[in-house]
């Protein structure tokens, strides 16, 4: 892109020059994102104002607006990288002096996180073992290892160690926006590596599922929830998932759930914080805490008659 003479450039050129300079840099899930991001959340919004024109304050009122205060943590984080980044690429090509844009605070809110109980814990892996089939399988290994949803479903039974009774994570299924003008589908479903390089891990099984998967063991290509070369797609799965939990007659909560309920048993079972955050994949301990460590009141129970034993002459 030539940029115009006299510094006229709108944000939107600036925004689109950016992302030409990402999609040769970044996973094309990540390129996807911001692109769609730029396309509909910044075009409209801050993409029209003539570039040396920008403001920090029109930056900010942007950010505090309802409609990007209703989006995601997460989209919130990559429209201001978006941003910041696209302002950084501006000067340094000279367009106009530095923009300070530091007033911008994206906090999460403290909020509850959602798992399931022992008792619908208990009640879920007794169907699942009563009632062994490869996607069963699948959901049994998250309820043991809390992996993500693209991740089970990217499992082949190569990544599956029998002997070591381990499974090592380094793919991921994810679903992103289809650029091909000649499809007729929005979006495509794509095989790459996980989101992070704290993401790739190995991760250990316990042996009642290790059991289970020596009875299913298939070729090393195949992908373990379809005992095939095709992987399960994950809107499937998450399906098959509420199903289960209809049949069960527990609480219909989402496919994520089964990650936040194997951190808060594992918290609950003493499991330090650095194990766990490994575990997870995370790329901090301090995510770990910041996410997954709440205390349930049988905790606090413990805790306080804890208390009342050390006190106890």
């Amino acid at each position: 892109m030539l940029l115009k003479k006299f510094k006229k450039i709108k944000f939107i050129e600036l925004l689109e020059l950016w992302l030409n300079d990402k999609k040769a840099n970044v996973k094309e899930q990540s390129y996807a994102k911001y692109a769609y991001l730029v396309e509909n959340n910044l075009k409209d919004n801050l993409g029209n104002i003539v570039f040396k024109n920008l403001t920090s304050e029109i930056v900010e009122n942007y950010f505090n607006s309802e409609n990007v205060k209703k989006l995601s943590l997460s989209t919130q984080r990559t429209l201001l990288y978006i941003v910041k980044s696209t302002i950084a690429l501006g000067v340094s090509k000279k367009l106009r002096k530095e923009l300070v844009i530091e007033n911008i605070k994206i906090k999460k809110p403290k909020s509850r996180i959602i798992y399931f109980t022992k008792k619908e814990q208990i009640i879920l892996e007794s169907y699942l073992r009563n009632n062994i089939d490869l996607l069963n399988i699948g959901l049994l290994i998250c309820l043991y290892t809390g992996i993500r949803l693209g991740e089970v479903c990217g499992l082949k039974w190569g990544d599956v160690d029998l002997n070591n009774k381990s499974i090592t994570i380094n793919r991921t299924i994810q679903r992103i926006k289809n650029d091909d003008i000649s499809s007729n589908f929005k979006t495509k479903k794509i095989v790459s590596s996980p989101k992070s390089d704290s993401s790739n891990r190995v991760i250990p099984l316990p042996d009642f599922i290790i059991n289970i998967l020596k009875d299913f063991k298939e070729d090393n290509n195949f992908f373990i929830l379809t005992g095939s070369l095709s992987f399960k797609d994950a809107r499937v799965y998450e399906r098959h998932l509420k199903n289960v939990l209809q049949i069960c007659e527990i609480r219909q909560l989402n496919f994520h759930t089964l990650r936040h309920t194997f951190a808060t048993r594992s918290i609950e079972s003493g499991m330090d914080i650095k194990t766990l955050s490994e575990i997870l994949g995370h790329s901090s301990y301090l995510i770990t805490l910041d996410v997954y460590v709440h205390s349930t009141i049988d905790q606090k129970r413990n805790c306080i008659n804890n208390l009342v034993d050390y006190l106890k002459p």
